[in-house]
């Protein structure tokens, strides 16, 4: 193969300028596990990107990752030469900014990094491995941009080449999402050397009902929405097919209709008779089988198929304000605690006045802290969801809490936001923070900084509506070189809150360094 000479370095998100069009253009890609991707967009004058080229290469690393566990050299070099293509257009159009994402084939090969390396190396192009939950955040940017999710309760099925991303949405906000191992290329590895495939993939799936059923829960969805190359195939199938109203939606009943059509044909025929790309013909059939049984398991019997794709998400994102990403990254991460609350049955008024309580403290701590905005969301979060555990037993209720949120697909935050997250709750009540537990020992040294201050904030706000009394209305700090001084103004005596105050002060000596002390 051919290796491109002195490339101009292109990070995951690069900076990079072109004289005289200073970010005219800029590009995704996506690495999947059938096909990798990229899309090329033009800004308009809000700032707003709009596809102006994609371009798809057949590389399909899913063979290698599900079967070997690894790359093969074959596989490795297709891969390079795919980029060594993307650099091409992307030199071609001049474009100045890039953002390289990979999901399961590259998070599962052995491996992986080392094919990252050398695509770096050959091209300047850097690929940065993203979760499940972010594939899930990216794709719902996109899917919110064609289809209005407010007021709607909808579920949204991203089948990939080694991943299914299910995602609910509740009013616009994507509340969870989960990431389920039967993607079409990793079924078909499994499953190829089955005589009834069908049958196959029914039995193989009875091992991911219970799970489906566990997250989308007993509330049936509106509708559910299905995104993915092999989506559109299925709705412009059935639109040409089965004379469907549109290839932009699907009743249930005619994608069984689809899938006994399909099912009747062997690749080979896909390929002559109904134009489908030899890469397409194959997974098809699978990925209309799960479609058909997520929508049977959610009760639903519309699919809709907007034009929606992770790379047309990762455009979105790239050319997101920092506070558009803040605010949305707030409603995201909100939306999942009041489904939290609703499914654990939380005190809701009493979780409102710890969060109010606790914002007050945090701002005006800040200068002794020095947290910055991303850690004051975080406790917010924490503050409307510490009493989760409660629905499992009333008894250690605050290590049910951390279990939980562990547990849970979270979009939005990192794996090191999200134990900072289940740590604080943990320690919202009895023990204090110790090395003894292994959730906070194997954390680094500033995120167990992190979890003093942020509980021991929490702590407070809890003892300032000690037995949800609602008597303190605002909570005034005042810092001084050893003191931490509160002042609480509301109506009632105050004794009892008073009280859970004065309890925390060693907690307070622990977490800030500080003797607090509660003025009259």
């Amino acid at each position: 193969m051919s290796i491109m000479k002195q490339p101009q370095p292109l990070s995951a998100e690069s900076s990079t300028k072109t004289e005289g069009l200073d970010d005219a253009l800029i590009a995704a890609i996506d690495v999947g596990s059938n096909a990798m991707r990229l899309g090329i967009a033009a800004l308009d004058e809000k700032a707003a990107p709009s596809m102006i080229m994609r371009h798809r290469e057949a590389v399909r690393l899913g063979h290698d990752a599900f079967t070997a566990g690894s790359f093969s050299e074959q596989t490795m070099q297709e891969a390079l030469r795919a980029f060594e293509h993307f650099r091409r257009l992307l030199d071609h159009h001049h474009v100045s900014r890039v953002r390289a994402v990979a999901t399961s084939a590259m998070r599962e090969a052995a491996n992986g990094h080392e094919l990252i390396a050398r695509i770096k190396t050959h091209t300047g192009i850097q690929i940065r491995i993203i979760s499940g939950e972010e594939e899930a955040r990216l794709i719902h940017t996109s899917v919110a941009r064609h289809i209005r999710l407010q007021d709607r309760f909808a579920l949204c099925i991203d089948i990939g080449g080694g991943s299914v991303e299910v995602t609910l949405c509740d009013d616009g906000e994507a509340v969870s999402s989960q990431s389920f191992k039967i993607g079409t290329v990793r079924l078909l590895e499994l499953l190829r050397h089955g005589e009834d495939f069908p049958r196959l993939l029914q039995e193989y799936l009875d091992g991911t009902r219970k799970k489906l059923r566990e997250q989308i829960g007993s509330r049936k969805p509106d509708f559910c929405i299905g995104t993915g190359g092999n989506a559109t195939a299925i709705g412009d199938l059935a639109h040409r097919m089965l004379q469907t109203q549109s290839p932009r939606s699907i009743h249930r009943r005619e994608l069984k209709r689809l899938i006994q059509r399909l099912n009747s044909m062997d690749v080979a025929t896909r390929i002559r008779k109904l134009g489908l790309r030899p890469d397409r013909a194959d997974v098809i059939l699978p990925a209309a089988m799960v479609f058909l049984e997520i929508m049977m398991l959610s009760r639903t019997t519309w699919l809709h198929l907007p034009e929606a794709s992770l790379l047309d998400g990762i455009l979105i994102d790239m050319t997101a304000s920092p506070d558009y990403r803040l605010r949305s990254r707030r409603r995201t991460l909100l939306a999942w605690a009041r489904s939290l609350k609703a499914k654990y049955h939380v005190d809701q008024h009493h979780a409102e006045t710890v969060a109010r309580l606790a914002l007050s403290l945090f701002d005006q701590l800040a200068p002794m802290h020095r947290l910055d905005h991303r850690d004051r969301l975080l406790l917010e979060v924490a503050a409307r969801v510490h009493e989760i555990g409660m629905y499992i037993r009333v008894g250690g209720h605050h290590r049910h809490a951390a279990y939980l949120i562990m547990a849970s697909p979270l979009l939005g935050l990192s794996d090191e936001e999200k134990s900072v997250l289940a740590q604080t709750v943990r320690y919202h009540r009895k023990a204090w923070p110790s090395h003894e537990h292994e959730g906070f020992r194997q954390l680094s040294s500033e995120l167990q900084r992190k979890i003093w201050i942020l509980s021991a904030i929490l702590r407070l706000a809890i003892a300032l509506n000690k037995e949800r009394r609602d008597r303190v209305r605002l909570v005034r700090a005042d810092v001084g070189a050893r003191h931490l001084r509160l002042t609480i103004e509301g109506h009632g005596d105050m004794l009892l809150e008073r009280w859970a105050v004065l309890r925390l002060r060693d907690y307070v000596r622990k977490a800030f360094d500080l003797k607090l002390r509660l003025e009259d």
